[in-house]
């Protein structure tokens, strides 16, 4: 039986971590990603690590981050808030796995990509949700 399971694990990793992934095409307003490693903030389905797994393709660790001065809005969306603290994850990644990123966020069609400064004074790229509160598509 252990046999078996660890069988079944194996084929699980392989499908999750070799299979190929549909990626939405990337969008003509799409930004072009960080020279170099960047961090990203998540705080819905990116603090998920099996999420980022399927995404960007290999096991990403986090580590606990919040951004000051905004909270969870409606559903996917983040909102000023001026006391307010939004709890996620801090994660690095590569340029491509940027691209994966946006490709799964429909950056430029669905979120914006938006360089914020966390409560560790580091910067990190934050996805928002284009269209609300305001937000018009990108133009800068």
């Amino acid at each position: 039986m252990t046999f078996i399971a660890l069988i079944v694990i194996a084929v699980l990793w392989y499908a999750i971590t070799r299979a190929p992934f549909y990626l939405p095409p990337a969008d003509a307003a799409t930004p072009a990603p960080p020279d170099g490693p960047a961090r990203v903030f998540g705080f819905a389905t990116l603090t998920n690590p099996i999420v980022r797994l399927v995404v960007i393709g290999r096991w990403v660790p986090s580590a606990p981050a919040q951004l000051r001065g905004w909270q969870r809005g409606d559903g996917r969306n983040i909102a000023e808030g001026a006391d307010m603290v939004l709890d996620g994850v801090v994660f690095d990644v590569t340029p491509a796995e940027m691209i994966r990123l946006d490709r799964y966020e429909r950056t430029g069609r669905k979120y914006r990509r938006d360089l914020m400064v966390l409560e560790d004074g580091e910067s990190a790229w934050v996805y928002r949700l284009i269209g609300a509160q305001g937000m018009d598509a990108i133009e800068d």
